[in-house]
């Protein structure tokens, strides 16, 4: 059994108090990706603690930050910034049920806190955070290299095609486009409602799609409805051994990475149809607030990145408000001369 269970696994099935504590957040509707995360996060420090001889229940603060250091660029072990934040949240939030349970006495990690520093029992908390966090902008194909990706998805079924178009069209996340159903679509208006309970943020939205498509949507839907099925999944498995039951996630990504991979286009995932989306819109002139509302962002902060990423905004207020000073400078420095 050790041979085909996952290494995680292993490490987890040797702490009751993990399965408890994720058995809680499934109960309170807490994804499966979101479980999946926190459990292999929590594999990653519980092993860590074996290694070194540590009760996770007695750490404290100084060795948290051997486990982190661990993880910082330089070590042999290094990760993401992404990746160290998304262990330390999961770290975390267990420490917080163990503490809530009267199975230890304090939680090892301290939140970062902006603003003024409250004095709490046993560690202060720190105003910026234990880490940094990085934002980085989003890694995008360039036009010539998203056109020689479609070419390459064009030689593929077409139901894949059609996922990919709603993906890019719609701006959907990998779990929003698997989980649309025949229901969410409004074929006369060409819309598509996106479900709250399968959103990121919990928050329903409608996106469109191009008319361009929608001979080959209504195609599909015939193709459905031939196979009796008049409700539910919109995209199903085609393989003979789980024909017509709904797609996954996993099935999708193994799709696109596979398109990746003859593309030579490493970095690309489900999620950079997304992102070129919006970049897409942004350069097309869309607002601040109508790319929020289209990609279903909490905070507009977090859509600024795709105005970033058009340079929309940025070039033509650069032209606008200094342009003749610009154009000084570069008379101040080079004169007459003729550049070659």
């Amino acid at each position: 059994m050790a041979a085909t269970t996952p290494l995680h696994k292993q490490v987890l099935s040797r702490y009751p108090s993990v399965h408890a504590w994720l058995e809680l957040l499934a109960n309170l509707g807490r994804a499966t990706a979101t479980l999946d995360a926190y459990s292999r996060a929590l594999a990653h420090y519980l092993l860590y603690c074996e290694k070194n001889g540590l009760k996770p229940e007695f750490a404290t603060f100084e060795k948290v930050t051997l486990y982190i250091r661990e993880q910082l660029p330089g070590a042999n072990s290094a990760v993401a910034n992404s990746t160290v934040h998304q262990r330390l949240t999961a770290i975390r939030l267990w420490y917080d049920y163990l503490v809530f349970q009267g199975l230890c006495n304090h939680n090892p990690i301290p939140r970062g806190e902006h603003g003024r520093l409250r004095q709490v029992p046993e560690h202060g908390g720190f105003v910026r955070g234990l880490l940094p966090r990085l934002i980085k902008l989003p890694n995008i194909p360039t036009d010539e290299q998203w056109r020689h990706f479609l070419s390459i998805a064009a030689r593929s079924s077409i139901r894949d095609r059609l996922m990919l178009s709603l993906a890019y069209f719609g701006a959907l996340r990998r779990a929003e486009l698997v989980a649309l159903r025949i229901e969410d679509l409004d074929v006369a208006h060409r819309l598509v409602s996106v479900r709250a309970e399968t959103t990121k943020g919990k928050r329903s939205r409608v996106v469109c799609y191009s008319p361009e498509i929608a001979p080959v949507l209504v195609a599909h839907l015939y193709a459905l409805r031939n196979a009796g099925w008049l409700h539910g999944s919109l995209f199903r498995s085609e393989s003979d051994r789980n024909r017509g039951s709904s797609l996954t996630r996993w099935t999708w990504s193994k799709t696109v990475e596979g398109w990746a991979k003859e593309a030579k286009l490493l970095h690309l995932s489900t999620h950079t149809f997304r992102h070129l989306r919006l970049t897409h819109l942004a350069r097309a002139g869309w607002k601040l607030h109508e790319l929020t509302a289209y990609a279903g962002h909490r905070d507009p902060k977090t859509t600024l990145v795709y105005l970033h990423l058009s340079g929309a905004d940025l070039t033509a207020k650069m032209a606008h408000s200094i342009g003749s000073l610009d154009a000084r400078v570069f008379c101040e420095l080079f004169g007459s001369e003729v550049l070659q």
